[in-house]
Protein backbone atom coordinates (compact mmCIF):
# COMPACT_ATOMS: atom_id res chain seq x y z
CA UNK A 1 0.00 0.00 0.00
CA UNK A 2 2.73 2.33 0.66
CA UNK A 3 4.23 2.34 -2.90
CA UNK A 4 0.56 2.04 -4.52
CA UNK A 5 -0.38 5.37 -6.14
CA UNK A 6 -3.97 7.05 -7.48
CA UNK A 7 -4.11 9.24 -10.24
CA UNK A 8 -6.69 12.14 -11.11
CA UNK A 9 -7.03 13.86 -14.01
CA UNK A 10 -7.32 17.72 -14.12
CA UNK A 11 -7.21 20.02 -16.44
CA UNK A 12 -3.98 23.19 -16.09
CA UNK A 13 -4.28 26.51 -15.69
CA UNK A 14 -3.59 26.44 -20.27
CA UNK A 15 -6.82 24.26 -20.40
CA UNK A 16 -4.21 20.96 -20.88
CA UNK A 17 -5.00 17.62 -19.73
CA UNK A 18 -2.82 16.97 -17.08
CA UNK A 19 -2.60 14.39 -13.92
CA UNK A 20 -1.72 14.18 -10.13
CA UNK A 21 -0.42 11.88 -8.47
CA UNK A 22 -1.45 10.75 -4.83
CA UNK A 23 -0.38 7.89 -2.76
CA UNK A 24 -3.56 5.40 -2.51
CA UNK A 25 -3.36 5.63 1.44
CA UNK A 26 -3.69 9.64 0.96
CA UNK A 27 -6.63 8.86 -1.89
CA UNK A 28 -8.37 5.84 -0.11
CA UNK A 29 -9.21 8.25 3.17
CA UNK A 30 -9.84 11.36 0.67
CA UNK A 31 -12.73 8.85 -1.13
CA UNK A 32 -13.96 8.33 2.24
CA UNK A 33 -13.95 11.75 3.43
CA UNK A 34 -14.89 13.62 0.67
CA UNK A 35 -18.19 13.99 -1.99
CA UNK A 36 -15.92 14.18 -5.01
CA UNK A 37 -12.32 14.04 -5.00
CA UNK A 38 -11.57 14.64 -8.47
CA UNK A 39 -13.77 17.83 -7.99
CA UNK A 40 -11.33 18.39 -5.21
CA UNK A 41 -8.05 17.47 -6.60
CA UNK A 42 -8.83 20.31 -9.27
CA UNK A 43 -10.31 22.73 -6.94
CA UNK A 44 -7.35 23.20 -5.09
CA UNK A 45 -5.01 22.75 -8.26
CA UNK A 46 -6.83 25.75 -9.75
CA UNK A 47 -5.65 27.53 -6.03
CA UNK A 48 -2.55 27.14 -5.99
CA UNK A 49 -2.32 27.54 -9.94
CA UNK A 50 -4.25 31.33 -9.40
CA UNK A 51 -2.12 31.93 -6.13
CA UNK A 52 1.58 30.79 -7.56
CA UNK A 53 1.49 31.19 -11.30
CA UNK A 54 5.15 31.11 -11.30
CA UNK A 55 5.71 27.58 -10.07
CA UNK A 56 6.49 24.95 -11.95
CA UNK A 57 3.88 22.12 -12.73
CA UNK A 58 6.03 19.61 -10.41
CA UNK A 59 5.94 22.15 -7.97
CA UNK A 60 2.38 23.20 -8.13
CA UNK A 61 1.33 19.57 -8.25
CA UNK A 62 4.06 19.12 -5.23
CA UNK A 63 1.54 21.60 -3.11
CA UNK A 64 -1.73 19.97 -4.28
CA UNK A 65 -0.29 16.58 -2.55
CA UNK A 66 0.74 18.77 0.45
CA UNK A 67 -2.47 20.01 1.13
CA UNK A 68 -4.22 16.23 0.24
CA UNK A 69 -2.51 14.78 2.63
CA UNK A 70 -3.32 17.67 4.76
CA UNK A 71 -6.97 17.15 4.36
CA UNK A 72 -6.75 13.05 4.38
CA UNK A 73 -5.32 13.45 8.27
CA UNK A 74 -8.30 15.33 9.65
CA UNK A 75 -10.39 12.34 8.29
CA UNK A 76 -10.51 9.41 10.90
CA UNK A 77 -10.22 6.85 7.82
CA UNK A 78 -6.44 8.13 7.65
CA UNK A 79 -5.82 7.10 10.91
CA UNK A 80 -7.33 3.91 10.85
CA UNK A 81 -5.01 2.95 7.81
CA UNK A 82 -2.33 3.81 9.84
CA UNK A 83 -2.67 1.91 12.53
CA UNK A 84 -3.83 -0.97 10.38
CA UNK A 85 0.23 -0.62 9.09
CA UNK A 86 1.78 0.07 12.16
CA UNK A 87 -0.37 -0.68 15.12
CA UNK A 88 -2.19 1.29 17.58
CA UNK A 89 -0.83 4.60 18.60
CA UNK A 90 2.11 4.25 21.36
CA UNK A 91 3.36 0.69 19.93
CA UNK A 92 6.20 2.39 18.15
CA UNK A 93 7.40 4.15 21.77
Amino acid sequence: MLDEHTLYSIIDEHGDKSTITLDKMIADALQESLPDVHVWIQAQYNRVAARKPELGRIQKGDLVRLLAQREAEKHPAFHRMIEELLGPPGLLK
